[in-house]
């Protein structure tokens, strides 16, 4: 009877070390994790369990509601400065406290840029900040060039995560110097305040997060959750039914009955708040891409077909570079985005661009029915003359010198200028990237965009965006396919969805975002 009684107890003891777990199967996975460099959808998917920003955000809403995070309080001291009460007793996950002194370095870190993989998002989201104080031992102001009014989506960003600056520049070199190579170090061992703690980090292979015990917040719900890189979709989905994962992403719609008709699993999915992109390459290094070839290609491209045909309808497309969540910013009369056969083959006639031959390259995985969407404009530009070759690769030439290629411009934060200005923008990836010279001149353009971007008068901001975008629909240096309807699958009794306060793909095990009935966990 002992024997049998210790041998029960082992048993117990065993299944409680595997309680509390989950398995995750993605069809991207990071190379590092570095939130003030990264902007990327795979790297988005990975911050908010472990890194957080001064602000909070409900992500149960898609409007922006703020709320306390690493900041207990905040105020708007007029149009150029806010006041912030940085939280005590906060622990970074290698044990140090987290001080005012990493709260200042991580924003000086972003606005004097040490390592130049942050330079563009210095430029994106920083560039209007004058500088950063401290007042006392516990609080910060923020103090902008301009009126910023933006100040709290800024703060609540990616980019503005807290870091620990000891540990950081602890990591290479000299300790009393940021250096380009700590951050690199950094992404590959990364040390935040969240929930949950990385304790193996694989490169585009694997990750593992652990519940952070000392968290100042509500305990993460689960004891540890397992990321594994499956590329292949059907690789996924067999990994999901043969219980090896309990959830998996990007799955398209015709492969959704695949999992709801397998008994214990189904699937969520929503109206991404992202747009998958065609741009092209402008300028001296692409000649052969002149504006009125733009026009054309943009014109010959279906859109609702693709939708119908990729996404069984459930895709969104729009006729300009707006979102629902922007609320009064919300613009979807102008357009700006168009299909028109006849008007796209009489521009090839008129410029004698019959017979053109470029190169359209595309990721095979990370987008989601991006390989088939490429095949299908491919057909489309056939049909007016264009002869599009497909480069269907992992590795691609510099962004500058492809002359087609697909991108996506998620909704960072809800405000034009959160997705729009982050590609496009004259300080945006887009324009830094050699995407789109305006033809109107990078002097004349920057005055448009910031009559937009500084604007408080609802109808002034809006009037002042539609000339934005009467620029975009002149020049053409990209169009917007759609908004994909994403997809993930998982078991029947985990009560987990994307939620429409984030960006989009994000994985959020944090308390209160999921619920799990196998192991006991509540939302």
């Amino acid at each position: 009877m002992k024997r049998l009684l210790t041998t029960t107890a082992i048993l117990l003891a065993a299944a409680t070390a595997q309680a509390n777990e989950l398995t995750v199967g993605v069809a991207n996975m990071s190379s590092y994790l570095e939130p003030g460099t990264d902007h990327s959808n795979v790297g988005s998917q990975y911050y908010v369990n472990t890194f957080e920003t001064l602000l909070g955000k409900d992500a149960f809403s898609s409007k922006a509601k703020f709320e306390p995070m690493l900041a207990t309080s905040w105020e708007l001291l007029g149009p150029r400065r806010a006041r912030l009460t940085i939280r005590e007793g906060v622990k970074f996950h290698n044990g140090d406290e987290m001080t005012i002194e990493d709260v200042l370095f991580s924003f000086q870190a972003m606005m004097n840029v040490t390592h130049p993989a942050r330079v563009e998002r210095s430029r994106e989201m920083f560039s209007n900040i004058a500088r950063v104080e401290q007042v006392d031992a516990t609080t910060i102001e923020i103090i902008t060039k301009r009126p910023e009014p933006l100040m709290e989506l800024l703060l609540n960003q990616q980019n503005g995560m807290i870091l620990p600056k000891k540990y950081l520049m602890g990591l290479t070199g000299d300790p009393n110097v940021d250096e380009t190579s700590d951050y690199i170090a950094f992404g590959l061992a990364p040390v935040g305040t969240g929930p949950y703690k990385i304790t193996e980090f694989t490169p585009s292979e694997s990750l593992v997060w652990e519940r952070f015990d000392d968290y100042w917040g509500e305990p993460a719900p689960y004891e540890r959750v397992t990321v594994r890189f499956i590329p292949e979709l059907s690789a996924r989905v067999t990994a999901l039914v043969n219980g090896e994962v309990d959830l998996v992403t990007n799955i398209p719609p015709d492969q959704l009955p695949v999992i709801d008709n397998t008994p214990g699993f189904k699937t969520e999915g929503a109206v991404t708040p992202l747009f998958h992109v065609v741009f092209f390459g402008t300028g001296e290094r692409n000649p052969k891409v002149t504006p009125e070839l733009r026009k054309a290609m943009m014109l010959a491209v279906d859109r609702d077909l693709l939708n119908e045909a990729l996404w069984e309808g459930k895709a969104v497309v729009p006729s300009t570079h707006t979102y629902p969540q922007f609320g009064d910013f919300y613009t979807p009369d102008i357009i700006t985005f168009r299909h028109d056969l006849d008007e796209a083959k009489k521009i090839v006639a008129e410029n004698n661009l019959e017979g053109t031959e470029l190169l359209f390259h595309t990721h095979p995985v990370y987008y989601t029915n991006g390989v088939l969407a490429a095949q299908a404009m491919q057909e489309m530009w056939a049909e007016i003359g264009i002869n599009v070759s497909l480069n269907v690769a992992i590795e691609r030439p510099n962004a500058s010198i492809r002359e087609v290629a697909n991108w996506s411009n998620p909704m960072y934060f809800a405000d034009p200028h959160g997705s729009f200005g982050k590609m496009w923008a004259p300080t945006g990836a887009g324009i830094s990237r050699g995407f789109w010279e305006p033809s109107i001149g990078i002097e004349e353009y920057t005055k448009l965009y910031d009559a937009f971007r500084y604007e408080t008068d609802v109808d002034k901001r809006n009037a002042a965006f539609a000339r934005v975008m009467e620029e975009v629909e002149r020049d053409a240096p990209f169009f917007i396919k759609y908004q994909p309807y994403e997809s993930w699958g998982m078991r029947a009794d985990l009560d987990w969805a994307p939620f429409p306060g984030h960006i989009p793909y994000v994985l959020d095990f944090r308390a209160g975002y999921i619920g799990d009935e196998k192991n006991g966990i509540n939302k």
